[in-house]
């Protein structure tokens, strides 16, 4: 029994969902011990539960991201629909009176439209994802700002702001935002007909419409998605910092992008895992985290990050070509 166990233990090592993010893991693990003896504060309590809500925000936006990158496409409006959601919430708890959950409802209902915008566009008319979405970025930071009115949106409740800046039991509210999240992709990926979908249709689009799968459907259906996880991230960014900003959110996609390309998402479709986007989204908080113990210049912190991004494209290629 156990040589069968041991067995299945190296298979699963083995197959090529891990591998996708089996690379990731030991970088992890090489910067955070690099780290534990360079700084002290690095491996303290304090400083993981910091890093965790850090990348809560670009968690969330990740998982959406995904659902994108999985079809074959991208979304490059998650961070500007972050910033119009956040306003939005936060313009009808401060103008109209509205309660948290009606305001909350209301953005991800918002998040959700603007999702389903894109995706709506480009099932019917086959316009590429990069152009439309880079389109509909531009369009609604207009909207941000006209929402905000070109300013801070402040004086937000304390029952609006515990979403970013409160604790349950010592540990950050986004944070349970963010593993919540994790649990319901990581659910209608592995467990549902639509996610099964997802994966065929990025995988081979044609195929995937010949077998039965209503192709156009599932490309809307993950835009839409897309846009209710950034939808969240945004109310998130909003409460912790205690206002809604006309420029919340900017290249916020190029973070959520960089944890799902060092996650094992593949840029041409129809590969990724739940737990792969978790370990390239926690990568990223790692390195800020360290670069900033460090007392690294921002501006050095730009390029290694822009640094990450290429080595993550580069090495999500040349992992889909030897798993072929």
């Amino acid at each position: 029994m156990k040589f069968k166990s041991d067995s299945r233990f190296f298979k699963e090592l083995k197959n090529s969902e891990f591998n996708s993010y089996s690379g990731i893991i030991l970088v992890i693990i090489a910067v955070s011990v690099f780290m534990a003896f360079r700084s002290r504060n690095f491996i303290t309590a304090n400083n993981v539960l910091n890093i965790l809500r850090q990348i809560s925000v670009y968690g969330i936006l990740a998982c959406g991201m995904a659902f994108t990158m999985m079809t074959g496409g991208i979304d490059l409006t998650v961070g500007a629909v972050a910033g119009v959601s956040g306003a939005i919430s936060a313009l009808l708890i401060t103008k109209t009176g509205a309660g948290l959950v009606p305001a909350v409802a209301a953005s991800l209902a918002a998040g959700a439209f603007m999702g389903w915008i894109s995706g709506f566009i480009i099932a019917k008319s086959n316009i590429p994802p990069f152009i439309m979405t880079l389109g509909m970025q531009i369009t609604l930071r207009g909207v941000c700002y006209l929402v905000c009115d070109g300013k801070p949106i402040g004086n937000l409740p304390d029952s609006f702001t515990f979403l970013g800046l409160g604790s349950v039991f010592g540990i950050p509210v986004p944070i349970y935002f963010m593993i919540l999240t994790f649990i319901i992709v990581g659910i209608i990926l592995s467990k549902t007909s639509f996610g099964r979908s997802v994966y065929a249709t990025g995988g081979n689009y044609q195929a995937a419409f010949h077998s039965g799968i209503n192709a156009k459907r599932v490309l809307l259906l993950s835009y839409v998605i897309s846009g209710i996880c950034a939808a969240l991230a945004g109310i998130i960014l909003a409460a912790r910092n205690a206002s809604a900003q006309p420029t919340a959110g900017n290249t916020f996609e190029t973070e959520a992008i960089a944890a799902c390309a060092m996650g094992g998402v593949s840029f041409s479709g129809g590969k990724g895992a739940v737990p792969g986007i978790f370990f390239g989204a926690l990568l990223m908080g790692i390195i800020n985290n360290a670069m900033n113990l460090m007392y690294i210049s921002s501006y050095w912190q730009q390029v290694v990050k822009g640094a990450i991004i290429i080595g993550a494209v580069l090495y999500s290629i040349y992992n889909s070509r030897t798993n072929k």
